[in-house]
């Protein structure tokens, strides 16, 4: 089963197209088209920052799991284990968290507390409570999924360069 926030996975793509416009407005219809790169890096950085910022945390994060393993999908990093390596936590009206051996704590971010998507967060949450109680206790060695945390990086993380190229811009004398 998959588990993402459906308000907050929809408002961010309604705000992306609204930055791709921004951007294609600061490029071409603003005041002509940039003379220089400075210029183009400036009319993209607020657009593409803003993009960036909605990728990570509003369409990315997810929770799945199946009959074996769980992997959850945060902002910045992923993480999967087994179910049998996974216990439940209970965090007192914020939502639940995830302990596993050899990560510690992990807060899924879709399955935060939500004003918008409560119930499905919570049928998602007793769906995984549910998953997990029934992995099995132990698995053969040769089958146990090893807990792993990854560095989650993608295309989108160039969409940091044209804000990044504006700093740099603004240090310069």
């Amino acid at each position: 089963m998959r588990y993402r926030n459906r308000f907050v996975f929809s408002a961010s793509v309604a705000l992306v197209a609204v930055m791709a416009a921004v951007a294609i407005y600061f490029l071409f219809f603003d005041s002509g088209a940039p003379r220089g790169a400075w210029e183009a890096s400036l009319a993209l950085s607020l657009p593409c920052g803003v993009i960036w910022v909605l990728i990570r945390i509003g369409i990315t994060p997810s929770v799945e799991w199946d009959d074996a393993e769980v992997k959850v999908c945060d902002p910045f990093f992923v993480y999967r284990a087994g179910l049998d390596k996974v216990r439940l936590l209970g965090r007192e009206g914020r939502g639940g968290a995830l302990e596993l051996d050899g990560i510690g704590v992990v807060v899924p971010w879709s399955m935060t507390r939500s004003i918008f998507d409560g119930r499905r967060a919570n049928r998602a949450r007793r769906d995984l409570r549910h998953a997990v109680l029934r992995a099995p206790e132990s698995m053969d060695a040769d089958a146990a999924i090893p807990a792993t945390r990854i560095l989650r990086y993608g295309w989108f993380d160039t969409l940091v360069i044209p804000l990044l190229a504006a700093f740099v811009w603004a240090l310069l004398p």
